[in-house]
Parts: structure tokens; sequence; C-alpha cells
């Protein structure tokens, strides 16, 4: 049988007979989908998923997931994940106690016809075309309180499928068998796995040839509800296909960052606008920097601060710095000036919302590098009338198993000054036939008693977690009566049985420290790694209208030809920013049902693309 994340992830810390706290795999973002049919793609074929427009020109829907968070690591920011998930975002169905196919990356069609012929191989033997990927099994690595998502067993596995036009059926090329991480560094000194394949075979080498990743999932029968969730997921990132290429072609000259942009501020992604000061400002952030060349490098980083009007408000310049070749100890930057950037800016104290965007980019020399859409990430600084610690996207489900049937759960905040809880968002995943659905619990708040959860200084009414509306995605409960707070709080809830509640945990974000649970007499500090998907909101803004937490308007955006296409509900105010934050396009656009622009030709490059009052959309121009 397949062993879940409460096996392959016991986590325990004892708080009472029978307690403690699991994760498990979830499911974040949304499938990968496509643009455009009957669409015929070049070499060289290239995508390190650091680009969602990008990778969603490249490849079919198939519940495949492009996301920055689900494996650590990565050989740059970003990766696809396969997992248990349809593309719809539910387990598959009736399929507990079986091997099934799950989730598929299937490429769209590339022309190998033009650039690969019989005769070209012939007289250039040193032309030869290979794909080459990384992977890593789902599960994480390191320390059991630090991993994210979830191992494949001996009898799962991920396969690669070359697609046979002449007699229309797909080939099995490489497989491999779930394995863990930890494994597979003792056997090959790395974690994630370097793969390259020839494309040699006359049958493979036509203008329809398409590539697809498959992965085989079991789940188990598991009879407690909420704990069926996500299961195997396998990480796949930096895929090429190319000519002129051989056995040892592993190392491209590209400088590129590794894990997404961080916050700005101390302890939180996001904070209500009233209770920010300037002593919320960290001192410095942590930026992974990586080098896949073969040699060292030169290289330019520095970030800039913009305002929700494009300008610049501040930027920081941190030179040139050579950064040391991965491959040869798995090294990163560790120049002060781009690995630890200080942060000499303090965002101004206003009295109404404000968002900024923070801009990082690095490139290699003076030219740059061949792959330029993974040398720029970007963060949005939200201050509005919320706390995040989490970033919105979740890596596992939380929840405490207990004999208890009265699970206290606490997340603690601290505020600068005195202010009024109205409502709590909390985000909670799907798992399979809603089984975690209509669990019932108290929305409770607590004051401090030397640094934990002390009286209860509010209740709620007995809410319930909703069965099917809401799930991945944040659910706003408005509290029965506000509540005046100052200093430290602690929110959370009281639950009313012993159910797990699988509310989502982001590990990207380590909040353990603010998280307590209660089973018997004694309140615990988590010891996982990561912060809960629970979002205190205060003031009376709130308590308006309140039933989900708003969404961005739905939009496609992608580039093509040099120009950036958009496509959206409503296109007023569409602005074009460059890597730098300059301002290269605007629209006053129209509203209507599926309004589109098209920009003016643009050179290649990143580009941020504002709708309206909605966030910054990432898209490369190539």
């Amino acid at each position: 049988m397949k062993r879940m994340l409460p096996i392959v992830l016991l986590l325990t810390f004892v708080a009472g007979v029978g307690a403690q706290e699991v994760l498990l795999p979830v499911r974040h973002g949304v499938p990968a989908r496509a643009k455009g049919d009957d669409v015929y793609l070049t070499l060289p074929f290239f995508d390190d998923f650091s680009d969602r427009d990008r990778s969603e020109s490249l490849w079919e829907p198939g519940g495949t997931f492009f996301n920055q968070g689900y494996a650590p690591l990565p050989p740059t920011v970003g990766m696809a994940t396969l997992d248990a998930f349809d593309a719809e975002g539910e387990l598959y169905p009736k399929m507990v106690g079986q091997l099934f196919t799950a989730d598929t990356l299937l490429s769209k069609r590339i022309r190998l016809d033009s650039v690969f012929t019989p005769y070209r191989r012939a007289i250039l033997m040193s032309d030869s075309v290979y794909l080459s990927f990384f992977y890593l099994p789902g599960g994480g690595y390191g320390n059991m309180w630090q991993r994210i998502g979830d191992t494949p067993e001996e009898q799962d596995s991920l396969v690669l499928e070359f697609y046979d036009p002449t007699n229309q059926n797909w080939e099995r090329i490489w497989t491999t068998e779930g394995v863990e991480a930890d494994t597979l560094k003792e056997e090959t000194g790395s974690y994630w796995q370097f793969m390259i394949i020839p494309i040699t075979e006359e049958r493979f080498l036509n203008k329809d040839f398409r590539f697809r990743f498959r992965n085989y999932c079991t789940l188990s029968n598991i009879n407690k509800n909420g704990i069926l969730s996500n299961a195997d997921q396998w990480n796949i990132d930096y895929v090429c296909i190319n000519v002129s290429r051989n056995w040892n072609d592993k190392a491209a000259r590209d400088v590129a960052f590794v894990n997404p942009a961080p916050t700005l501020l101390k302890h939180y992604q996001a904070m209500p606008i009233r209770q920010y000061t300037p002593e919320e400002m960290a001192d410095s952030v942590n930026v992974l920097i990586t080098n896949l060349f073969t040699e060292e490098l030169a290289t330019n980083y520095g970030y800039k601060i913009l305002d929700e009007q494009g300008r610049t408000l501040y930027t920081y310049d941190g030179g040139f710095e050579n950064a040391p070749v991965y491959w040869t100890a798995q090294s990163y930057q560790t120049a002060s000036a781009h690995a630890h950037p200080p942060v000499e800016y303090s965002f101004p104290m206003t009295s109404e919302p404000r968002q900024y965007t923070i801009v990082h980019g690095v490139r290699e020399g003076v030219s740059g590098d061949i792959h330029t859409q993974n040398d720029t990430i970007a963060f949005q600084q939200t201050f509005d009338n919320y706390y995040a610690y989490d970033d919105g996207s979740p890596e596992n489900g939380y929840g405490i198993t207990s004999t208890s049937s009265r699970i206290k759960l606490a997340y603690r905040f601290r505020l600068n000054v005195e202010d009024t809880l109205t409502a709590l968002d909390m985000y909670f995943n799907r798992t399979l036939g809603g089984q975690n659905g209509n669990i019932r619990f108290l929305i409770t708040v607590w004051d401090d008693a030397d640094g934990e959860p002390g009286n209860i200084i509010y209740q709620d009414i007995e809410r319930r977690h909703p069965m099917f509306e809401g799930f991945n995605t944040y659910v706003r409960y408005k509290l029965e009566q506000p509540v005046v707070c100052n200093g430290t709080i602690y929110v959370g809830l009281e639950q009313q049985s012993s159910d797990y509640l699988n509310l989502g945990f982001d590990r990207n974000t380590d909040a353990s420290s603010n998280i307590f649970y209660l089973t018997s007499a004694h309140w615990q500090t988590s010891i996982l790694e990561g912060s809960l998907m629970m979002r205190p909101y205060f003031g009376h803004k709130a308590t308006v209208g309140i039933a989900h937490a708003e969404k961005p308007q739905e939009a496609k955006v992608w580039a093509d030809g040099g120009r950036i296409h958009i496509e959206a509900e409503d296109c007023r105010g569409v602005e074009v920013y460059n890597a730098m934050g300059q301002k290269v396009y605007a629209s006053a656009g129209t509203e209507g049902l599926r309004c589109s622009i098209v920009t003016t030709p643009l050179p290649r490059g990143v580009y941020w693309v504002r709708i309206g009052q909605s966030g910054a959309r990432k898209v490369f121009v190539y």
C-alpha cells in the first residue's frame, strides 16, 4: 500500500497522549494551459519555468502546474510539478490503492525536419540533437520538519515518451522509479538529477516531433477525514533540446536566480498600512544567484523599488562580483553585495493602502547571458488591512491529529497601534471527496501570557469548513463582533472534532515560532518550518461584502513576434514596464467582453504588464 505523508513525514511533537502535528502534500497554483492552436516550435527548445506565460506557449495542458516553491534549490527559479491532482485541481477519482497515470507535461510540436535532416547528419557528424532536463522526486530532503511534498514510492514512476507519427503511438524512452532525494544524493552527489538523451531515430526527426513526461501514482485508503490529499510529486526543470550537443553538454552560460524574490519586511509578507512603521523593515534580504557555466563569471546585481505607477523610488546597485561555478561544489554567489544586499529604504507611512514592486535583476558581464528570463524576479509588497506571514501558495497541508476532540490552534501577531480585528481569512486544501469539508470550529482570539496564548478575549459562533466552496482560495469569516486589539495577540480556532482540517501551509516562509497548538494542558510551539495560510483582517474595510478574498481579474498575457498580447475582461489602463522599471508602453484600453490589446514591437527581454489595479504579470519577449 502507498505510504501517505503522515507516515513518510511523521512529524511528531508530543503535546498530550496521541497528539502530533502532521503535514500533507497539496496542490497550489493552477495547471499549465495552452495558448493558440496548431503551434509549431523550432529549435532551440528551452524552458526553465521561470516565466509562466512563456512556459504556457511551449506546453499543452495536462494537469502539470508551474510554480516557484514546490521543491528546494532548483537549477533556476521555477519548475514544473507533476502530482496526483488533475487539471481541475481534483484528486484523480477512483484510484485509491491502485497504480494510475496522473499528470502529463506534453510539448507542442517541434520541427526537427528542417534543422536535423538525414543529409545534415551525414555531412556534419558533430551535429547531434539531444534532449536534456533535471528532475527531483517530491518530498524534499534534509530534516523531516523542513521537507516539501510527498516522496514517490518504489512502484511509482516518472516516464519520458516520444511520439512516433508514422505508427501513431507513444514510445517509452526513459523512466525512473520512486526514490527519496537523499538516496539520490548519496548515489550521485546531487539532489537534482541531470539527464541527457539523444534523438537520432528517423521516425522522430520530423515536423511533428513531440515529447511528454508522465507520472504514475498510488494513493492509500486512509479512513481519517481530511488526510487523503496530494501525493507522489515529481519536479522537472531546465528542459532543453538543441543541435550540436553531446553527452557531456550539461553547462550553459547562464547566470540566474534560484529562489523567488523576498519581502523587504522583517517578519511579514504583507501587513496593515496602519500597523507599518520603519522599524518593520529588514536590515538585509537573502538572494540566491547561481552560475551554470564552466568557469567563474562576473555578474552585476541590483534591485529597484517601484510605486504603483511604475516610478522608481529607490535603486540599489551591488556592482560586479565573480559568481562561482555551481557544478564544482554546488556553490552559489556568496558575495554579500549580491547574496545579502542591505535594505536602506523605508516605505512611507501613509493612511491609504499601497502596493510596491521590488524588482531584482542580475546579468553576466556587459552583454548578458543566453537565458534572460531567469535574470529577473519581483515581489509585490502589500500594505493593506491584513497580516500575512505566507506568500499565498501552499506546498503542504497542516493539521493536528489527536485523541482529543477539542484542538486549539493559535497564530501570533504583534500590533504597533491599537486596531480592530474584523475578519479572518483561511486557505483550505482540497482533499479526496472534500473529506475535510464541514469540520466545525470556533474562531478564537487570545491575549499574550509570557510569549504564549493567554486568556480568551473573543470566541465566535461555531463555523464550518466549507464543503467544496472556497477550496484552494482564501475563505473570509467575518467576526460576529469586532475585537479591539493592541500589542501581541493570538488569532486562531478551537476545533470541535479530531478530524484533519488541512489548512494551507507555505514552506517558503518560516513563521513556525509564531504557531502554537494545544490538545491537553500546555501550549506547544510548532516544530514545522513554514507558515499557516491564515490572515487576520483589521478595520472596517474588511467587513464590507465579505465572502472570499478578492481575486484579480482573469487575463491572458503572452508574447509573440516581439509584441505582447493581452486579453482581459477589462483592458483599461494597460501599462508595460521593462526590467529596469521604465514604462515602455501604455494604453487607455477599452472595457468589454474579452477585449484585446497588442503592443508595439519591443526588444527581447523581460517585461511587467499591469492591467488596471491588478498585480503585475511577468512576460518574456523573445
